[in-house]
């Protein structure tokens, strides 16, 4: 990706817009950063000759040797540059140099002996260096910043040794950390290839828990400034991850355990890795799931933060889920063709009935629509009413009424003395507390309570005498073909 792509994936996480505060220690190159970051990386791109002019007048100047030379935060430049990132989009630049904290052996904090006031942005009143400083940071930060670019240094050049920048580091990295913008370190060195300064960048990296990036700013180019926004973006958090199945994976019920189980790995993973740097690292923690055969990266949308991951499942649980699904063994081709051909059948027959049958478990009671390939024709006729004459055409056609009704029953076993009988209901209360339907498992003289009910139920359901069924046909048909609504029944 070059500078204009990573740019662009920042500022589509923020409305188009590219802020990057500078912040840490006085002293450690902050000026020199933006000063470069800006005439090799931003002015290049800046098509407008007076905005490419504003933004070169406007760079902040570098001082050397252990003099302050930035008194109050600067943004470069005042107004935000729009830079043109393809055809149709705009990307609004701009970088704001803090105050650095205080480090010891600098000077210019200090006038007449007390702590020098300093103008800022965001206050009528000058305040004083340090504490400009403290609220600059968090300032620039939370409020004017997309991401967070934290300059520190190695003391290999100036006249401040590296022990006198640690305080102040640390007190930066500690503000920067409770905004909780996206943030890295650049270890600024005269010497980056050197042996001492390799491992400090790798100590800070672990002290931090924060990638650090070494370079000698003064010397950077374009490619520099791209490596650093990359990395940066890289802290970014994750939106979101979007799982890419196998497409009869995909088709299964959310409920569906295999589904289920591979969505749960995921929730539950996915806070392990809050950003995007994170990703890979949770690529072999999901393949640790039973049902993955393999994971992969599939995308990574840096604009949006959405992780695509695709998840291969073995193929040897198609079979099985296919054999659960049509809920037999299927050995072969020969019995998949049958059993689809079954269900096909099946399938049909409940389109008939099956829009009855879901009004019935919603309301009590639910009527099929008549289909016009299944009415039966009767033989045309002519009629005559008065003077005049017609034509009669009549059909009949099968509805299905389906009733519900929720049968009542109980049954109430003998079991012996009192001192058994609490005994027992103690069993059954302590089932029913935990899972009503544990209580159905229970076994009562030899058998299972759901066994005793499904008996008695099918015993009151069949006991509707055939006449009585005939009746009830005739009444619903006298009811449907008449248009009539009112129903005087007795029950005895």
């Amino acid at each position: 990706m070059n500078f204009l792509e990573i740019m662009s994936d920042i500022a589509h996480r923020n409305n188009g817009d590219c802020y990057i505060g500078v912040v840490g220690p006085v002293r450690v190159g902050k000026s020199t950063f933006i000063k470069r970051f800006m005439e090799k990386a931003v002015i290049p791109y800046i098509t407008d000759e007076d905005d490419k002019k504003r933004a070169e007048d406007e760079l902040p100047i570098s001082g050397s040797g252990k003099t302050i030379t930035t008194g109050e935060p600067k943004f470069v430049p005042a107004n935000a540059i729009a830079i043109k990132a393809g055809d149709d989009y705009t990307i609004n630049v701009r970088l704001i140099d803090c105050v650095g904290y205080i480090v010891e052996d600098s000077l210019g904090y200090l006038e007449n002996g007390k702590m020098r006031l300093v103008k800022t942005p965001w206050f009528t009143e000058e305040l004083p260096f340090d504490e400009a400083a403290k609220i600059g940071t968090e300032k620039v930060i939370k409020e004017h910043s997309t991401i967070g670019i934290m300059i520190t240094t190695d003391g290999s050049f100036g006249d401040i040794k590296r022990e006198s920048f640690i305080s102040a580091e640390e007190k930066t990295v500690e503000e920067l950390k409770i905004t909780g913008k996206p943030f890295v370190i650049i270890l600024n060195s005269s010497l980056p290839g050197d042996e001492n300064t390799i491992a400090l960048r790798q100590n800070l990296e672990k002290k931090y828990q924060v990638p650090v990036i070494l370079k000698d700013v003064s010397n950077m180019e374009e490619k520099d400034a791209t490596d650093i926004l990359k990395t940066a973006l890289e802290e970014f958090p994750i939106t979101s991850i979007a799982l890419s199945l196998p497409t009869w994976v995909a088709n299964l019920s959310d409920d569906h355990y295999i589904k289920k189980s591979l969505n749960q790995t995921v929730e539950d993973k996915i806070k392990e890795a809050g950003k995007i740097k994170d990703i890979n690292s949770l690529l072999p923690v999901l393949k640790e799931n039973e049902f993955a055969d393999d994971v992969s990266l599939t995308d990574v949308d840096l604009k949006t933060g959405i992780i695509t991951i695709t998840i291969d499942v073995n193929q040897d649980l198609y079979d099985k889920v296919l054999s659960e699904l049509v809920g037999c063994e299927i050995q072969d081709k020969d019995e998949l063709i049958k059993k689809i051909s079954e269900l096909t059948m099946m399938k049909k027959e409940y389109e008939v009935i099956g829009n009855a049958l879901s009004m019935a478990m919603s309301t009590g009671y639910g009527v099929s629509s008549p289909k016009a390939e299944n009415c039966k024709l009767n033989k045309p006729e002519i009629f005559k009413t008065g003077n005049r004459y017609g034509i009669k055409i009549s059909s009949t056609a099968p509805t299905y009424h389906i009733l519900r009704v929720d049968s009542q029953q109980s049954f109430e076993p003998i079991l012996g003395n009192k001192e058994q009988a609490e005994y027992f209901l103690k069993t059954l209360e302590e089932a029913y507390n935990e899972d009503p339907q544990s209580l159905l498992e229970k076994e009562l003289f030899g058998q299972k309570i759901k066994d005793i009910i499904s008996s008695t139920l099918l015993i009151k359901v069949n006991s509707l005498p055939e006449p009585l069924k005939i009746k009830l046909q005739s009444i619903i048909k006298a009811l449907t073909d008449k248009g009539k609504n009112n129903l005087i029944a007795f029950v005895f």
